[in-house]
């Protein structure tokens, strides 16, 4: 039987900053390209075109500030030039600005589906756009049933579900990456750290752990790190100078520091009020890091509900987080039964190779090949 031929890529995300999808649309055309596909990555910022070229990703920088003629004219030249066979979108404007520059041609568009549950519902152009799709691509049952309750036009294309994969070769419990990163950052090796990885803007939870944290009362060995970069930086800084609580802002981390981060950390909190398939959830996991996050989007179902592999608190949930970080904080042997339970359940059912799997095989469905 004569294989299916490779695919020509792209993915198309109008961020301004490096954010989750980015870092899992690079994942995504990482692992394509090693078989045998050709990827290319469309920023709409320097920072992330810069983030893709970091990574060895073809890329180029679109504009993507608007989805009129202009930018749809600019990005259609780049995709006929490539041959693109299939587009994924990242965001609503980066469906509306695929399906302008892929009018006529034979590029199919897929909409990897990334909307706030914050934000306004998707609107009437969104709609019209996506009946030009092929379909949407979800990361987890819960979102994909969130998605069609709030714009149920979205069951007029199909759909398919497929979770984040994670890298188990980089992302790895590594006692001494964790010692070198407390040392480079002076925090002492007796020190309890609770870590957050998110960007530093709204919905993201901070300000809910800094209560908890306060309500589980003062520790002088206590450190509250924080892994991300935003613009609500400065507001964060002063909610933990107001709370008294020793807190350490670190930026943003490659992925070497932060594989040290994870691995200096006691206890990982995501206490994001909204979220889809967080990459910093799965990552925590693979280093073998017990989680308490809230149940948003596909989270439940990345931890599992059982509470074997992590802990779920409702979003926002002040007491229920503060008594979650209570109880592990105080039990270290049960923290390292959850820390094993976690990396076990992403060496199951988390990996690259069962992400890539599934995008491969709806691109193929996609273009008929």
């Amino acid at each position: 039987m004569t294989p299916p031929r490779p695919l020509r890529v792209a993915c198309l995300t109008s961020a301004r900053g490096w954010r989750g999808s980015g870092v899992s649309l690079a994942k995504i055309a990482a692992g394509l390209a090693a078989r045998g596909h050709q990827s290319h990555m469309f920023a709409g910022s320097e920072a992330v075109r810069r983030a893709f070229a970091n990574l060895g990703l073809p890329t180029s920088l679109v504009p993507t500030a608007r989805t009129g003629l202009r930018e749809a004219w600019a990005l259609r030249r780049k995709l006929a030039a490539l041959g693109t066979d299939v587009i994924l979108a990242d965001r609503p404007r980066d469906l509306r600005l695929a399906v302008l520059a892929s009018l006529g041609r034979a590029t199919s568009v897929l909409y990897r589906y990334n909307h706030s549950v914050l934000g306004a519902p998707l609107g009437f152009s969104t709609r019209l756009f996506f009946r030009q799709a092929r379909g949407c691509i979800y990361q987890a049952e819960r979102v994909r049933d969130q998605a069609l309750t709030r714009a149920p036009w979205l069951a007029d294309r199909p759909s398919w579900v497929i979770p984040n994969g994670f890298d188990l070769a980089r992302f790895v419990p590594d006692p001494e990456a964790g010692h070198g990163f407390r040392a480079r950052y002076s925090i002492a090796l007796d020190a309890v750290v609770i870590l957050t990885v998110a960007a530093l803007e709204r919905g993201k939870g901070h300000e809910v752990a800094m209560e908890a944290l306060e309500r589980i009362g003062g520790s002088a060995d206590r450190v509250y790190l924080i892994c991300g970069v935003g613009r609500r930086e400065a507001n964060l800084r002063a909610a933990a100078v107001r709370r008294r609580l020793a807190t350490l802002f670190v930026g943003h981390l490659e992925t070497d520091d932060l594989v040290g981060a994870l691995n200096a950390a006691d206890l990982v909190v995501h206490p994001s009020q909204e979220d889809i398939f967080p990459n910093a959830v799965g990552e925590a996991m693979a280093c073998a890091r017990a989680v308490i996050a809230s149940d948003v989007g596909g989270v439940g179902e990345l931890l599992g509900r059982d509470g074997v592999a992590g802990l779920l608190v409702p979003p926002g949930d002040v007491a229920a987080l503060s008594e979650a970080m209570r109880c592990l904080l105080a039990d270290p042997s049960r923290r390292a039964v959850v820390a094993a339970a976690a990396r076990a359940r992403i060496e199951a059912c988390g990996t690259l190779a069962r992400m890539v799997d599934g995008y491969e095989a709806v691109l193929y469905e996609t273009v008929g090949a």
